[in-house]
């Protein structure tokens, strides 16, 4: 029997199949099939843990200097949106980024008077991160690094728990970590978006089998609230990921044409109105990601 991975009902149900159209690790088909009692869409099968790092191809994360100075034209610039709505809820203190990859989103909130370090999974990841942006960070899972005595005021996941095997212990383990009135920040994918009903199995932030888990607004806030927590804030709108979910599900981002006219058109045409679309969603509640924002009670 199939079991749910965040309340243990065995009642999934089946929506749909996909597989690895962003990029193609494998050629498995996977189902997507969401727990009724809980609200929360999951992968099946999930991979086992020891093989998930073979879905993460190389371009994951940047390896070279001319890899890092495009990975950073493209996402470094979004990290600052992300301190600003920190800043909305926790002006300083100790942070902890968790899933930090290259680390530029530590090393933002660190220019901006935070203590911030971070934690990630990939060895490669971290170890750039140190070399690249001179941040603190260690490799490895959170749920089985010590941090000793010390408690932090913040800790984030920037579209982090949906590639977490363990999403309801790895929650527990950072309500352990915060301080008392310590705050959680959790960007995922909404899997009940509009972007995510129309393009089903090709939607670009659906992310078979990287993603294990899919959630929406109510289903985080009930594992949240279910672990001690009190939500804060939601946001619907992210200006680094809501539009590209629309524009890769039609047109990928990852290997795009290699025609100029093609470049030319999506650029010229096709980000103005995913831009537009993505707006618009979020304005209704429907945004093809959602940041939640969760204080211990």
């Amino acid at each position: 029997m199939i079991t749910c991975g965040i309340c243990g009902s065995g009642d999934l149900i089946f929506l749909y199949s996909a597989r690895d159209i962003n990029f193609g690790t494998t050629a498995e088909e996977f189902s997507v099939m969401e727990c009724p009692s809980c609200g929360v869409a999951q992968t099946v099968p999930r991979p086992p843990e020891e093989s998930l790092s073979k879905y993460y191809p190389p371009s994951y994360y940047p390896q070279t200097e001319t890899e890092a100075r495009k990975f950073e034209r493209i996402i470094g610039r979004f990290q600052k949106e992300k301190v600003k709505l920190l800043q909305r809820y926790r002006q300083s203190g100790m942070l902890l980024d968790v899933g930090c990859g290259a680390g530029y989103f530590v090393r933002e909130a660190a220019m901006a008077g935070y203590s911030a370090e971070g934690v990630e999974f990939s060895h490669q990841a971290v170890e750039f991160a140190k070399a690249h942006c001179k941040v603190n960070a260690v490799d490895g899972d959170i749920l089985d690094i010590s941090f000793g005595e010390r408690k932090f005021d913040i800790v984030t996941l920037w579209n982090v728990l949906e590639h977490l095997p363990h999403p309801v212990e790895s929650i527990q383990k950072v309500r352990s970590l915060l301080k008392e009135g310590g705050i959680l920040i959790a960007a995922v994918p909404n899997f009940h978006s509009f972007q995510s009903r129309v393009f089903r199995d090709r939607w670009y932030h659906l992310e078979v089998p990287r993603h294990l888990y899919h959630f929406d607004p109510d289903s985080l806030a009930k594992l949240l609230s279910n672990q001690g927590f009190s939500i804060l804030g939601l946001s619907h709108y992210s200006i680094e990921n809501n539009w590209a979910g629309i524009m890769a599900s039609i047109v990928p981002l990852v290997s795009p044409g290699r025609s100029l006219a093609g470049r030319a058109l999506r650029k010229g045409f096709g980000q103005p109105l995913a831009r537009v679309a993505a707006h618009l969603e979020s304005v209704v509640g429907r945004g093809g990601t959602f940041t939640m924002i969760a204080r211990i009670r």
